[in-house]
């Protein structure tokens, strides 16, 4: 007899509760498996849940539970499972062992904002990450944006809304431009660089700021920057790809369907969204529960369904929304190891490969060089032309869509760059670079830049990544014997700034290879 559950659903919050409601009324045999400890527990309040708005989150998830005893095929376990494998067999941390048609991971994301002193206390009331979950509590109150960089301008134009009495506080220097600090001011808020000592309450509230040097800004609400990040390495030991962005750094690719890369796991709520809100949780576990029930009826009596994303869709799916996720993600500057490289170089033709917003390809034209630009991104893509256009040299670059795995620009080129083309998503980058190189010319350059170790201010799952050196990267081209000349091959340090305003050393590794006059 045949044990394995139609579906497992790992975690219990609105996500996962609302999958397995759908789930048992579809009649699906189905196991939820709860660690507890949700994300808003400590959260005075569900903000924007119709019929519910303000009710205590325990309370809700207690309703969902008892709701979900009235189906029998549905079965709910306290308990945490600790490793999966592909098939699917998971384990849990009480020593047993689940078998799975299909997974639906609803774990939820755990919220990481700055070590701050008294800050745990106020945490999920007065102090919060989401304007839409608590502004309201606060509005009209003097009010405080705790962040740096981009994540500061956007955090107080988005709490401006609430409130006319606010402040950047930015606990050290802001990581903020001349632009932006006049966008802020014209928006009525001000910006402090003061080192913050520790947050002060008046019983469960917010009451000051205070400063390392001892003086007080009175304050009744903070939003402080706070980033994602799974809970647990299940998602990663299953095979699916995350995709870093400003809020969560490692949330899950998911197509329309709640499905990830990998056949037979689903994902929703948090865990794989960019907005973490109970209404949309709620909304994307029904919306995985049906999917699944799709998915299990297309097995078993061939109910037509949409074919499992590809790879290569996959791949276009996360870089459109590693772009589409806000407003530019280029900083408006050349690649520091391009610009260095080729600075001095007679201008010809060029190809950039992995062109994001048009960086590099910009100031190629802008050197004389007439660029072909090309990335899997439609969305990088509009943006790099529209640069092009700003910058008076659409007429020195053509930008093309490809996914490198199935295809590259036609064309002999002078200069091949590929600049940190990296990625989650697997690809097999040593063969399409094989194939950039036969399309140097004679006495061309190919330059690869890669990180050679992840920023410091990198997520865990990151920093831990091996990345290769640039020895081994070289090597693993296997271009001919006695057609290229080692230029350069090895690492440099630079000076950076996170997106967060936090200063560290980057590793690059850099390639620089001239293809010999006469090798074809």
């Amino acid at each position: 007899m045949d044990d394995s559950w139609d579906c497992v659903i790992v975690g219990g919050g609105a996500a996962g509760l609302s999958a397995a409601l759908v789930l048992g009324r579809a009649r699906r045999r189905t196991l939820l498996v709860d660690a507890g400890a949700q994300c808003n527990s400590s959260a005075h309040g569900i903000g924007g849940l119709l019929g519910h708005d303000g009710r205590p989150p325990a309370e809700l998830y207690g309703m969902g539970r008892a709701e979900l005893a009235s189906y029998p095929t549905v079965e709910l376990r306290t308990g945490e499972v600790v490793r999966g494998e592909p098939g699917f067999v998971l384990e849990l941390a009480d020593g047993s062992q689940e078998r799975a048609r299909t997974v639906l991971l609803a774990t939820g994301m755990e919220y990481r904002p700055p070590k701050l002193a008294g800050l745990e206390q106020l945490w999920g009331n007065s102090v919060f990450h989401c304007p839409f979950c608590h502004g309201w509590e606060v509005r009209d109150q003097p009010l405080a944006v705790i962040a740096q960089g981009d994540r500061a301008v956007h955090s107080a134009l988005l709490l401006r809304g609430w409130t006319d009495d606010l402040v950047v506080l930015t606990d050290g220097p802001s990581g903020l431009n001349e632009a932006q600090v006049k966008q802020l001011d014209a928006a009525g808020v001000r910006v402090d660089e003061r080192a913050i000592a520790r947050l002060v309450a008046d019983g469960d509230a917010l009451a000051a700021v205070e400063f390392a040097d001892g003086s007080r800004l009175a304050r009744r609400g903070a939003l402080v920057a706070s980033t994602l990040h799974q809970r647990s390495p299940l998602a990663a030991q299953l095979g699916a790809v995350s995709a870093p962005g400003p809020v969560a750094a490692d949330a899950l690719v998911v197509d329309g369907f709640c499905r990830t890369s990998v056949p037979g796991l689903f994902a929703a709520g948090d865990l794989s969204a960019q907005m973490p809100q109970v209404a949309a949780a709620v909304a994307s576990g029904g919306q995985a529960g049906a999917a699944v029930t799709q998915s299990l009826l297309g097995e078993d009596v061939g109910l037509p369904v949409p074919p499992w994303p590809t790879r290569t869709a996959v791949t276009a799916q996360y870089w459109e929304r590693h772009y589409g996720q806000r407003g530019r993600i280029w900083s408006g500057r050349v690649n520091a190891q391009l610009e260095r490289v080729a600075a001095d170089l007679p201008a010809g033709r060029a190809l950039d490969l992995g062109c994001g917003e048009g960086g590099d390809a910009v100031w190629l034209a802008e050197h004389g060089w007439q660029v072909t630009a090309a990335d899997v991104s439609e969305t990088a893509l509009q943006r790099a032309a529209a640069e092009a256009a700003t910058r008076g040299v659409s007429d020195r670059i053509v930008f093309e869509r490809h996914d490198f795995s199935e295809s590259l620009p036609d064309g002999d080129f002078d200069l091949v760059s590929a600049q940190f083309l990296q990625s989650p998503i697997a690809m097999d980058r040593t063969r399409f670079l094989r194939r950039a190189a036969d399309a140097v010319t004679p006495g061309g350059l190919l330059v690869v830049v890669d990180h050679g170790a992840a920023p410091p201010w990198a997520p865990e799952h990151v920093r831990n990544f091996e990345f290769p050196s640039a020895e081994e990267v070289f090597a693993a081209l296997e271009l001919p014997e006695g057609q290229w000349e080692r230029i350069q091959v090895g690492l440099e340090q630079r000076d950076a700034t996170g997106p967060d305003g936090q200063r560290g050393t980057l590793i690059d590794n850099v390639i620089v290879l001239r293809r010999r006059a006469g090798a074809d």
